[in-house]
């Protein structure tokens, strides 16, 4: 007998862990783990498929996580497994079936519905189905035979000391330079009218520190590369998380963590220790208008704000802002203004969301008193408000996608504030111009630009020099071109050198009829200043800039060795040497008009340094 739990994922990426599924797995009797498999889904495969790929197991229960982005999709699935096999049982649970059980039930194709934490009462649910027992009064269970007088109040694990990690028990396999979804806590001491994550029961509830020790332990040993800590603010309250960082830093340094917090409690000690770490952070501003965020039960100390992102900026650390856009009370000039306070506030990047009406949350139980006109289907996605119309929203949403594209895939966070400076815009102002620039003069479709996930940075980066020289000729600055020019190209090599693989030499044995060729891991660039003098002048006004330097062209090289950028300028002679490998040349074609001993000198160091490559 075999019982599956299918997760269907947003893409494959390193955060497709079926972290629900395992946790679930792990809880049930060693007997009925041996005939329960996990099976990863992913949207892009076709129904058919998906169904085929679940059927060829035989099963006789499949359960489903449901969350926003698959319930659509997997309610096709289902009603597909449906029809091929009508004794098949079908389970759903997470947070879509915890929010609006009826619906689900309604649509014909569950036996089952299970609200809240699935663990224990999974494996009870399973035992009992197994064995022919009733599953009334089941904790969190709801069957489509039941009368439907009251839903069941979702279960909830009294004790999370008691579950076993999915990880510590092999349910969910690490693999060497991935990554992994880490649960440190359940709940959250905040209620935010449009969120979930408080829902079932109240404050946060920690996982014990000694499971967490050896589940990090054992994330180093197998050299995971990056962790999401699941916890909504790590950081509240400060204590717990101050402890939560000082065990990181003793146990697993070297892992990137992606950690979300609460801008308040960043107080100098959590700084200091977040500085210590490979992190970036997260922080929801939601709405820079205190009194659009009040209603939903947040508040938004500007002062403090400021102070403690510049805190973190000093400290060099990455973090990134969320706004809400259509939130009740706001408007489109509302939410312009809380992007332009976001953005002056110099973020690695900002990500602009429409509000979502999720079920559950006191938005959704209330939208008719907030005026609110909303999708009530996955994604739950706002149309309008009293104060916010249609075209604002689409306004909105335009104005989102041009922000995602020159700002966060465009990599601007280290020029943007400084052009808009000389331009004298504001950063929505200057967006909204890149958005009607690529529509009427690029010819660029709306739906186009609003699917920014198909943007990729080398597609952004000639966008951005010719929208922004288009710009400074507009606005009679054209002499500003060159040095704009290459600050965009200098931060667009930095990140792409970061990303890109190690510069490593390959043994190969040299002679004069061996030809090589650039590593394609490496970047030459020509500069029209002296890039040395352009960082010493990093943070001052384009302005003064212009007037204390003066044209020098500079050949410089980007590549990454051992994880670390490497930048460095190249005299004439290695610089024509390395133009010339672009195509694959001899040495004496590489090294022609050069001293033999320099032309020798130079290529074996390129070698050496894996610069050159052997053709095959």
């Amino acid at each position: 007998m075999q019982i599956l739990i299918a997760t269907l994922h947003v893409r494959p990426s390193a955060q497709a862990a079926p972290l629900a599924a395992g946790c679930i797995k792990a809880c049930l009797p060693q007997s009925l783990q041996s005939q329960t498999q996990l099976i990863d889904l992913f949207p892009a495969t076709d129904i058919d498929n998906l169904c085929e790929k679940l059927l060829k197991f035989n099963p006789k229960i499949i359960a489903f996580p449901l969350y926003v982005w698959n319930r659509i999709q997997n309610l096709e699935l289902m009603q597909l497994l449906r029809q091929q096999r009508p004794d098949l049982i079908i389970i759903a649970g997470g947070p879509e079936a915890s929010a609006d059980c009826e619906r689900l039930l309604a649509t014909g194709v569950l036996d089952g519905i299970l609200r809240g934490e699935g663990e224990v009462a999974f494996a009870e649910l399973i035992t009992r189905l197994l064995a022919g027992k009733s599953t009334v009064g089941l904790p969190g269970y709801l069957a489509v035979t039941d009368a439907i007088e009251k839903l069941p109040i979702a279960a909830v694990c009294p004790d999370l000391a008691q579950l076993p990690s999915p990880w510590l028990t092999g349910q969910l396999p690490l693999v060497e330079n991935g990554g992994v979804l880490w649960e440190v806590a359940r709940g959250c001491q905040f209620n935010c009218a449009f969120c979930y994550d408080a829902k079932g029961h109240q404050g946060v509830r920690p996982f014990p520190q000694e499971r967490l020790r050896q589940e990090l332990a054992l994330f180093a040993h197998h050299n995971v590369a990056q962790v999401w800590i699941l916890d909504s603010t790590f950081n509240a309250p400060p204590k717990r998380g101050k402890q939560l960082l000082r065990m990181l830093l003793e146990l697993a340094p070297q892992i990137h963590y992606h950690i979300e917090a609460k801008a308040d409690f960043l107080d100098n000690e959590t700084i200091e220790l977040l500085a210590q770490l490979s992190c970036s952070i997260q922080i929801g501003l939601q709405s820079a208008t205190a009194t659009v965020l009040k209603p939903l039960h947040r508040n938004l100390n500007r002062q403090q704000m400021e102070q403690h992102l510049r805190q973190l900026s000093v400290a060099g650390i990455t973090f990134g802002l969320d706004l809400i856009y259509g939130l009740p009370g706001d408007d489109y000039g509302g939410f312009c203004q809380s992007l332009d306070y976001a953005l002056g506030l110099q973020p690695n990047q900002v990500d602009v969301f429409p509000l979502a009406v999720l079920p559950g949350t006191e938005l959704y139980e209330n939208q008719h008193e907030f005026g609110i006109k909303g999708d009530s289907y996955p994604p739950y996605l706002i149309q309008a408000n009293q104060t916010y119309s249609e075209a604002d929203m689409q306004n909105s949403r335009l104005l989102a996608a041009a922000t995602d594209i020159f700002y966060n895939r465009g990599r601007a966070v280290g020029f943007f504030n400084q052009l808009c400076v000389l331009l004298k815009l504001s950063p929505s102002s200057f967006l909204l111009q890149f958005s009607d620039w690529l529509c009427t003069l690029k010819q660029i479709d709306q739906d186009k630009i609003l699917a920014v996930e198909a943007w990729e940075p080398e597609a952004i980066f000639p966008l951005q020099q010719q929208f922004v020289a288009h710009l400074l000729k507009t606005h009679t600055l054209a002499k500003y071109i060159p040095i704009v020019s290459d600050l965009i190209s200098f931060h667009y090599l930095c990140a792409t050198t970061l990303l890109a693989d190690d510069c490593l030499p390959i043994s190969a044995k040299s002679n004069k009829h061996q030809r090589w060729y650039l590593n394609p891991v490496v970047t030459l660039h020509t500069f029209q200043y002296d890039l040395e003098d352009l960082e010493m002048m990093g943070g001052d006004t384009l302005k003064n800039v212009y007037r204390q330097l003066q044209p020098e062209a500079c050949r410089v090289v980007f590549l990454r060795q051992q994880g670390e950028v490497i930048i460095e300028a190249l005299d004439d002679d290695f610089a024509t040497l390395l133009l010339r490998s672009k195509s694959a040349s001899t040495r004496q074609q590489l090294g022609q008009g050069l001293p033999t001993a320099l032309a020798n000198e130079l290529l074996d160091f390129a070698i050496a340094q894996g610069l050159l490559l052997p053709t095959i």
